[in-house]
């Protein structure tokens, strides 16, 4: 079942790509670095790569200065980063309600650095990001934010393909729907005899779009620029791809759209806070008092009124969720690991569940998609855009979409590719942003903390991006909704060789 038809019409692009894709690609424990000897034996080997990468073509480019562990030197990590120059600023939310509590207003700034391949030292940045900080889809409250994580030979084509059609396509729907829900009300308005409003027809006036309406147009959106890059004669994406990631703001709600295994993260101050960023007083006596006002996690937990906490906005989607492994067994693919693959290890249907925020895989030998009689594409995610022949074996562009209502405690949202969280747990990202005093400053840290972890774990650097905003609200907490958030989490078992890390100390989950 699959890939058969996709075989026969790109023989050739199998032929040399009969490799593993996405994640921690081709990285397996042998290239862990544990002791001083191995960094040693590392720094030796990167040297050497570089040299053969300068005799096979890169003759014109200069190799990247390295310093005596084989890491680049600070100023050619500072070459690699692109991004905001300062935090901007913008006002969302319901703006025509005259009402404070209906604003959100919001600082953001977004940061990318290029990752570092021994192998490849000119490889370039695979991840992208997009950002419309005000009148999306001629909302006037209304924004879009974007990363994307492209993957395989083509992956920054794939990824820049999505920048540029995403939030396009999604922009006309959202304008569509609402000038058809506007020219509804103008409708029943002249057959009731009533007067029109001024400026009845400019979009300022449009209705806002409801909770599934604004669903059903971000679904059909992914779906039409995956079938899109599909299409694209300029792209070929048979066994390349991108993660899609991104944060529509809307009539008050931040919906949250993810394909693949990039991220959202929101950064939640139990007992919520006023505009001015101080615990309300009534609040937390309410919290504290009244037991159905407390927040509890699905575990028991009793979070403290003004602490911030991490809520992930989104689900990796990946092999490691059961959901998504019967869904692509069903479909045809065979999940292994690439040890499992290689014989090293005996095949096990029954691989454990991973809650990915909270646990660090230290082995990086994660389970992949692949299909029945062939060993590729080798995904180690479950949903993507493009990969059309990882498509024929479920591997699709359905979004997985969740809203929430912006209230008063929703003080940090992080949206970022895996460079960032791969080595780093959703609590230790919303720390690092709490410790700063702007968003830039916040992406700044982020980079640099992922970069540092990289370089603790493996021979390379993944390309690291995020976007970082602090928001403030002043609507009313719904600590029954936030609880909902938290708890729809996977809980899956944990395996004893992953590691847990909480506020930078790590512990072992559990004992082998």
């Amino acid at each position: 079942m699959g890939c058969t038809q996709s075989t026969q019409q790109h023989e050739e692009d199998l032929s040399v790509t009969e490799r593993v894709m996405g994640g921690r690609r081709g990285i397996d424990k042998s290239e862990r670095i544990h002791s001083k000897s191995e960094k040693e034996k590392i720094a030796a080997k990167r040297s050497k790569a570089l040299a053969q990468a300068a005799g096979a073509g890169n003759n014109d480019k200069t190799p990247p200065k390295l310093n005596d562990a084989g890491h680049l030197v600070a100023e050619e990590v500072v070459k690699r980063v692109m991004g905001s120059v300062q935090s901007k600023e913008t006002i969302l939310g319901d703006v025509k309600s005259g009402n404070g509590e209906d604003l959100i207003r919001v600082r953001y700034a977004a940061l990318t650095q290029r990752g570092y391949y021994p192998d490849d030292p000119h490889k370039e940045n695979q991840d992208d990001y997009y950002i419309c900080g005000s009148k999306f889809g001629a909302g006037e409250g209304d924004a879009f934010f974007a990363v994307f994580d492209g993957h395989g030979d083509k992956g920054h084509d794939c990824a820049r393909f999505a920048k540029k059609r995403l939030p396009s396509i999604l922009a006309a729907k959202i304008k569509k729907e609402r000038a058809a829900l506007n020219a509804k009300k103008i409708k029943t308005m002249t057959e009731n005899k009533q007067e029109k409003p001024k400026n009845a027809f400019h979009p300022s006036s449009w209705p806002y779009l409801d909770e599934k309406q604004y669903i059903d147009v971000c679904r059909q959106a992914h779906i039409q620029c995956n079938n899109e890059l599909h299409d694209e004669k300029k792209v070929k994406d048979f066994l390349s791809g991108t993660t899609a990631i991104s944060v529509g703001f809307h009539a008050g709600r931040m919906t949250v759209s993810n394909v693949g295994d990039s991220r959202a993260v929101l950064g939640y101050r139990v007992g919520g806070v006023g505009l001015e960023g101080t615990p309300a007083e009534e609040e937390k006596k309410e919290i504290s008092s009244e037991g159905d006002s407390e927040l509890v996690d699905a575990t028991g937990v009793k979070y403290e009124p003004g602490s911030i906490i991490a809520i992930p906005l989104s689900d990796d989607q990946t092999p490691y969720r059961r959901d998504e492994r019967k869904r692509l067994e069903k479909a045809g693919a065979r999940i292994r690991t690439i040890d499992q693959l290689e014989g090293r290890k005996p095949i096990d249907e029954n691989v454990d569940d991973f809650n990915l925020g909270v646990d660090i895989d230290e082995e990086g030998d994660m389970p992949r998609v692949y299909c029945q009689d062939h060993n590729y594409p080798g995904t180690a995610f479950s949903r993507s855009l493009g990969d059309s022949i990882a498509e024929d074996i479920g591997v699709n562009g359905e979004p997985e979409i969740l809203t929430k209502r912006v209230t008063k405690g929703d003080e940090i949202l992080v949206i970022a590719s895996d460079g960032v969280f791969e080595f780093l747990t959703n609590q230790r990202m919303i720390d690092i942003c709490v410790a700063c005093d702007d968003p830039l400053h916040a992406c700044t840290k982020l980079l640099e903390a992922s970069y540092e972890q990289w370089l603790n774990y493996e021979l390379r650097t993944d390309d690291i991006t995020c976007i970082v905003l602090f928001l403030q609200s002043g609507k009313a907490d719904d600590i029954a909704e936030v609880s909902r958030i938290m708890n729809k989490a996977q809980n899956g078992p944990k395996s004893p060789k992953m590691k847990t890390i909480s506020s930078g100390l790590e512990q072992l989950d559990s004992k082998a």
